[in-house]
């Protein structure tokens, strides 16, 4: 039988870190953003509410 290593090698491994982020503040939207990327108003680019920072736990970029 025949185990094939070279998949396993080449997978990279998703290294999390906390990263401040912004999230909409209403609570029927999801939207949020990187701070890094954010927008300099800090509208919810989904819905136009105001953003609130928070800090979550993400895969590094």
């Amino acid at each position: 039988m025949f185990f094939n290593r070279k998949g396993q090698e080449d997978k990279l491994e998703n290294i999390m870190e906390d990263v401040e982020v912004y999230s909409c503040s209403d609570s029927a939207c999801n939207g949020w953003m990187r701070k890094d990327f954010a927008s300099d108003d800090l509208k919810c680019p989904l819905c136009g509410h105001e953003m609130t920072m928070e800090i979550r736990e993400l895969p590094k970029i």
